[in-house]
Order: C-alpha cells, then structure tokens, then sequence
C-alpha cells in the first residue's frame, strides 16, 4: 500500500493512538490532506514544498524520468509524486525506482502498465465536467484517487461549483483532490470536506506564506461529525439525509392476517 494512501486514511479516520508510557493521546491530524506541487524551478520549489511539510509533493512539467535524479535526495524525507499528461509503462517503473510513491496522469496515452505497481498512489486527472457516462467507466478503473480543478478564487466558488464536487463524489469510490489556486477560508474548507473532497492541490508558486496559512488552516479544523467514517461517505449533507431514511415496511402476508 501507498504511504500516501496510508496518510489520507490516517487523515479521514484519524491517526493511531500513540505506543508508549503516558496518557493515551491521538495524533493530530489536519481536516483534508494538503498537497503542494511544483511545477517550475523544481530545485528552488521542492526545498519550499518540503519547508512546509504538507502531506504530499507533486512534482509537475518534467521532461522525463531523468530529471527527477538531481530532485530525489532533497523529496526524500517526504511522499512525493510526478504529474505528467500520457504515461508509459518505462517510465512509471523509472519513477518509482527513483523513490516517487505516487503517479499522477491522464486518461488519453496513459499504458495500462504504467497503474500495475500496489506500493504507488494512482492518481487520475480529470475535468470536472465529465460525462455521467465517463465517470462510470472511472469508477471501475485500477486507480487511488482522481484529482480535478477547482477554478477561480474560492471567494468566487458558487452552489454550481459543489454541485459538480457532489456529482463526482456520488458516482466515485476513489479519493477526491482538488487543485485549487489560493488558500479558501475556514467556512469553505469544511464545506469542501462535507461535500466529499479529502485533499487540496496547491501549487508552490502561491509562495510559502500562502502554504503555511492553508496548512495552519487545515490543522485548526474541527474533528468531523460521526456521521463521516469514510470516503464513502463523504457526500452533501442532503445525501446523506436521503440515503439514511428508512425502508418502508413490507406489507404483511396474506397469511399473517
């Protein structure tokens, strides 16, 4: 398994209580997973990705496999990852050799070797305007998790916007990431959560203020309700209403009459 898919579970269901002498006491987790990608000047970003300590790196807009040699030794003390479009079956073996532990990638030219590998995260990128039709097929592909954009300013987040989130949710057992551009406020995160996302995509280029605020943001959230066990159920509140009402009772034989 995945450390990364080891740490969204950790982060939906909460850490283990600690081991040792002393009064027992959970880790703290953050409310959703925070994933910082680099997409340009890697050595530069990588070192910010990692002064942060998020939950993951993405390491994105690679040339190939040969030049994550010169970014391994500083990722390694963290779960790191490649974003790339198509990817083949050489290179996804190339990445994981070098130490990445989780592969983000497209649809289109993606080899079906390439999501072979159980010790890698994988991650399929999608728009959120899919088809009904394409999410089914989705739902039943070998992949971890599936990662889309949230556009714009969280300020300029609509009903619209989640609706797409709880369309995606309903029709996917997998993780859901979102990539979004600056840090929401601590109202929109834990509608984000309710409504099913688990972990945020923010690009390095928000710079290190920006990460640290959405980081700190992250840890201060509230523990979830005990309606939430798990990404299964990590749907709209009216979903979840709808999906808990009670059977009608079955009409009574003829012969119990």
């Amino acid at each position: 398994m995945s450390k990364f898919i080891d740490r969204l579970d950790e982060i939906i269901e909460g850490a283990p209580a600690r081991m040792g002498f002393g009064p027992a006491r959970s880790e703290k987790t953050p409310g959703l997973a925070l994933i910082v990608q680099v997409s340009g000047s890697h050595k530069e970003g990588a070192a910010t990705a990692t002064g942060v300590s998020p939950d993951g790196i993405i390491i994105a807009g690679l040339k190939g496999p040969a030049q994550i040699g010169e970014l391994k030794d500083s990722l390694s003390d963290s779960i790191w990852g490649v974003r790339t479009g198509s990817l083949s079956s050489e290179d996804a073996k190339s990445y994981l050799e070098s130490g990445c532990q989780l592969l983000a990638f497209q649809l289109k030219g993606t080899s079906i070797g390439a999501v072979a590998s159980e010790d890698s995260a994988k991650v399929l990128c999608i728009d959120p305007a899919v088809s009904v039709e394409e999410l089914r097929d989705i739902s039943a592909l070998p992949v971890d998790a599936v990662l889309f954009p949230l556009a714009g300013a969280s300020s300029s987040w609509t009903l619209d916007d989640l609706a797409k989130v709880a369309r995606i949710r309903g029709r996917l057992g997998q993780y859901l990431l979102a990539e979004i551009t600056e840090p929401p406020s601590a109202d929109d995160l834990k509608v984000l959560r309710t409504a099913g996302i688990n972990g945020l995509v923010l690009d390095v280029s928000a710079g290190k203020e920006a990460l640290n605020s959405l980081k700190k943001s992250l840890m201060d959230m509230p523990k979830p309700g005990p309606e939430r066990s798990g990404r299964s159920n990590a749907i709209l509140p009216g979903a979840a209403y709808s999906a808990q009402r009670e059977e009608p009772a079955p009409e009574p034989d003829e012969d119990d009459e």
